[in-house]
């Protein structure tokens, strides 16, 4: 693994926390707008990151 996959992974683990951690605090069970916009972005750089590598990877053979 190089080091975007490696960012990729690591912050798609910390958004998934993040989201679970969200749902603890009060109020229980409501997520705030701004944790799920931070998570969108982290699902938008691990895409990009992973879905563009395996794109070139895919078109250049290798």
């Amino acid at each position: 693994m190089n080091i975007r996959e490696l960012t990729a992974v690591a912050m798609l683990i910390a958004g998934v926390a993040m989201a679970f951690t969200a749902l603890l605090m009060p109020p229980p069970g409501e997520i705030h707008d701004s944790v799920l916009w931070i998570f969108a972005q982290i699902l938008l750089y691990a895409g990009s990151a992973l879905g563009i590598d395996a794109y070139v990877r895919k078109r250049l053979g290798n």
